[in-house]
């Protein structure tokens, strides 16, 4: 009885010398755990701080980027105008009856009423938008300048001529574009100066759906690169190569 008495109580004595152990360790284990939480924790936000700093640096170096562009193009417009200016003021460059003068990036541009230059939904050129463009034509021969004619339309679908234009107001745009762009070839401005684009109903002049705004939508803009050389007479292919 005796024996057994003093066994059982050093069992209890180890026991209880161990499990005060025991728990320290878990909760060290405990603590450790934690602690790499805390540091994987603390890695991710370090990376995610380098990545939202160069994201930073990169929008930076592109922003200065895009405002060294417009600074440019400021700069550019500006010499233009200024050049526009003085030769209109010399006489050495007319603006045309029917026709509005502009400047755009480095080219300037006559524009014209679409309802004037051409019948309604179609491509083909009224008496005054001939007389027009003949006088735009005098005026682009003063210079070789490459000369790209742009057309515009407003947003309504095309309804009475939808036949002729399936692919709505982007064709009809290119087909004006067309019709103007031969008409200067007869004129004798030569092809290899010319270029086509539509634009359709995407780049308005006004906003909204008034009857007015979508007058001045539809139009027609005849524009002129400026090259750094001085302007020079231009020959026209039939007078270069003696054929009628």
């Amino acid at each position: 009885m005796f024996a057994s008495t003093v066994k059982w109580l050093a069992v209890g004595s180890v026991l209880g010398f161990l499990l005060p152990g025991c728990v320290a360790y878990a909760k060290h284990a405990k603590t450790e755990d934690e602690l790499a939480r805390t540091q994987e924790e603390r890695d991710a936000s370090t990376e995610q701080l380098k990545d939202a700093e160069t994201a930073l640096a990169d929008a930076g170096e592109e922003r200065q980027q895009l405002q060294a562009t417009v600074d440019a193009l400021t700069a550019e417009k500006a010499k233009l105008t200024a050049q526009l200016t003085r030769m209109t003021g010399d006489g050495s460059l007319v603006t045309p009856a029917g026709t509005t003068l502009f400047v755009s990036g480095d080219s300037y541009g006559y524009r014209a009423q679409g309802d004037v230059v051409f019948a309604p939904g179609s491509d083909t050129l009224t008496t005054e938008g001939k007389k027009i463009l003949g006088s735009v034509a005098t005026e682009l021969k003063k210079n070789n300048d490459p000369v790209v004619v742009v057309g515009h339309t407003d947003s309504d679908p095309i309804v009475r001529t939808a036949d002729k234009w399936p692919r709505g107001n982007m064709q009809l745009g290119a087909g004006r574009a067309l019709s103007v762009y031969e008409y200067l070839v007869s004129q004798g401005i030569p092809e290899t100066r010319l270029g086509i684009q539509s634009f359709g109903p995407y780049q308005p002049l006004a906003s909204g759906n008034s009857a007015e705004a979508k007058k001045k939508n539809r139009r027609v803009e005849i524009m002129v690169k400026v090259s750094d050389a001085a302007p020079a007479p231009a020959t026209s292919t039939a007078a270069a190569t003696g054929s009628h």
